[in-house]
């Protein structure tokens, strides 16, 4: 499975705030750590804010704080607010629809295997990634972060 360039940062933002639950952190220390393009950070972290992910804090002291404990944030959630396509009925030939009106020979097949993904999506929890870390819990589980949109 691959997720776009947004779910990366997302991942990355959320598992970065992940590690210390409770502190506000500022948009220029998320930059600092993170090395994401300020202006596209500022982007996420507004639609993070806007979709119950993250708590927004104005003022002199304000940033961002996750808005419920990272062990009731799966990776589900995270996927839901920045993907674009409908993980549970991506096709694995990438059609829209399946070819000609008809399920391709396969589709049986590729149908479970989507549905084991969506479930570890679902299972998976900040918590998790913030134990063993983002990169080795992706390439435990075969995962691509970024494709060419």
């Amino acid at each position: 499975m691959n997720f776009n360039k947004t779910t990366e940062y997302s991942l990355r933002i959320l598992g970065f705030m992940s590690i210390e639950e409770d502190k506000i952190y500022s948009a220029e220390v998320l930059n600092e750590n993170l090395e994401i393009p300020f202006r596209y950070l500022r982007k996420q972290l507004t639609k993070l804010s806007n979709n119950g992910l993250l708590t927004s804090y104005r003022g002199k002291s304000g940033g961002y704080m996750l808005s419920k404990p990272s062990k009731e944030i799966t990776l589900w959630d995270i996927i839901e607010v920045t993907e674009d396509i409908d993980h549970t009925h991506q096709c694995i030939f990438g059609f829209e629809d399946c070819a000609f009106g008809q399920r391709c020979a396969i589709h049986h097949k590729w149908e479970k295997i989507q549905e084991a993904i969506n479930e570890m999506l679902k299972d998976t929890t900040l918590e998790e990634l913030k134990r063993i870390g983002p990169q080795r819990f992706i390439s435990q589980h075969n995962l691509m972060l970024t494709k060419n949109v």
